[in-house]
């Protein structure tokens, strides 16, 4: 269900490749990825991911949030900024003192939740903009 989910939300950046092939990125590797789910009802609404190393930028240490995805209907309602604060947790629960993450949108929400841009980063077909959190680790 998530590859298919993250295959249609974003099709330019997996365009080419067969859900097989898109399943494997989201492959949990120990140590260096966890991906969380949000529920309602036994129903699945949203997922991200705490993933190690980012080829597009190796030189910004990990861990890096990606994969943020909620379903349409329960767009808008904080799930996904609770997804993310669930995953900077764990970063800190596991000893990293930062987080890193990449929008393609205005960073500014996540600027007033207390993350700083920290660059840009060509990645895909497009610029992204870089931000960091300290998680008091």
């Amino acid at each position: 269900m998530l590859v298919e989910w993250f295959s249609t939300e974003w099709p330019e950046y997996h365009k080419g490749r067969s859900l097989p092939d898109v399943a494997s990125r989201f492959k949990l590797v120990p140590d260096q990825q966890n991906t969380l789910i949000a529920e309602i009802d036994d129903e699945i609404i949203g997922t991200v991911s705490l993933r190690g190393p980012w080829e597009a930028a190796p030189e910004i240490p990990p861990p890096w949030i990606g994969g943020l995805f909620v379903v349409p209907q329960h767009r808008n309602q904080g799930i996904g900024m609770a997804l993310i604060d669930a995953a900077v947790a764990k970063a800190r629960d596991d000893g990293h003192p930062t987080v890193h993450l990449s929008v393609r949108v205005d960073p500014a929400s996540y600027i007033r939740r207390g993350w700083r841009v920290v660059g840009t980063v060509f990645a895909g077909d497009e610029n992204v903009t870089v931000l960091r959190i300290e998680t008091d680790a």
